[in-house]
């Protein structure tokens, strides 16, 4: 008896171990929300602004099971020693995280040619060779991709700060001027997009990019306060094609204001991503830390 007992319990602890993230947890802040303004970017891997839009084979902020998790960049489709241009004017700069070629390039966002934007990067690696160190206009060639590091030759880039150690941004704002057939005028490229508030709705697209192919999340769950404490389960929340909608009517008095966020689960990673994204791995249930998570505010009606 007493050996059953004892294995009905180690039973228990793997299965708590395979469920819940809570001694892995990692509240280093690497995701952030966006830069400093939105431009009109072009693909990384053209020259113009209407081509270059190679299959996403993995956004940032989406969940997976290999490298980092959830993802902290936009991963293209780029076979070795495709050309990599600049999508905006800036400075390029040579760095060496992923192998000797990686990019570090300072936007010049208001193209006055002065360095004066803010803390506006982006950050392209495993590149095979790089271009000159120097101010590169838009579409300029900067570099050739490649497969430096321990991974298949592709293209990682993102939009980041780095005055507070690495920040990965939001992508999809630069891109949502282009039309729905490239990169579904951006929103390929964040694990969630177009968050918008209205009529007491919270709304968002949010989807996968697997190699290319769209997939759905296994669940996409709302928390949501009303001050600073504990977070109450909003639930599940339905989804009509890509667009998530979730009405607080009811949910708190009118006039209130509530603060939201969304937890994405995908099947087989066992991690969670969240809206706002912030921390690299937190716990899978907020209440479970004093950490305060990223989320929106708005005001009920």
């Amino acid at each position: 008896m007493k050996i059953k007992l004892a294995a009905f319990t180690f039973s228990i602890a793997i299965s708590l171990l395979f469920t819940s993230n809570v001694f892995a947890a990692d509240y280093s802040i690497v995701f952030g929300n966006t830069a400093p303004s939105a431009v009109n970017f072009n693909s990384p891997l053209s020259s113009s602004s209407t081509s270059g839009f190679a299959a996403v084979n993995s956004k940032w902020n989406q969940p997976r099971s290999s490298g980092t998790n959830p993802h902290n960049g936009v991963d293209l489709n780029a076979p070795l020693n495709t050309n990599v241009y600049a999508p905006y004017d800036g400075w390029s700069t040579g760095i060496s995280v992923t192998g000797s070629y990686d990019i570090d390039f300072l936007v010049d966002a208001n193209n006055n040619n002065i360095q004066d934007d803010g803390d506006y990067h982006i950050r392209f690696y495993h590149m095979n060779s790089r271009e000159a160190a120097g101010k590169k206009s838009k579409g300029a060639l900067i570099g050739k991709s490649g497969n430096q590091g321990t991974t298949a030759a592709h293209l990682h880039f993102g939009i980041c700060s780095t005055s507070s150690g690495l920040v990965w941004l939001r992508n999809e704002v630069n891109y949502r001027h282009l039309s729905s057939t490239n990169w579904n005028s951006g929103k390929h490229l964040d694990a969630y997009a177009q968050v918008t508030w209205s009529s007491n709705t919270a709304s968002f697209t949010s989807y996968i990019m697997n190699d290319g192919a769209k997939e759905y999340f296994s669940e996409v769950r709302m928390y949501y306060r009303t001050t600073s404490g504990s977070w109450t389960d909003g639930g599940v929340i339905p989804r009509s094609g890509d667009t998530y909608n979730y009405n607080f009517t009811g949910k708190v008095s009118s006039g209130t204001s509530v603060q939201w966020m969304i937890r994405i689960m995908r099947s087989g990673v066992s991690q969670a991503a969240f809206g706002p994204a912030k921390f690299y791995q937190p716990d899978n249930n907020p209440n479970a830390s004093s950490y305060t998570y990223g989320y929106w505010t708005n005001t009920v009606s």
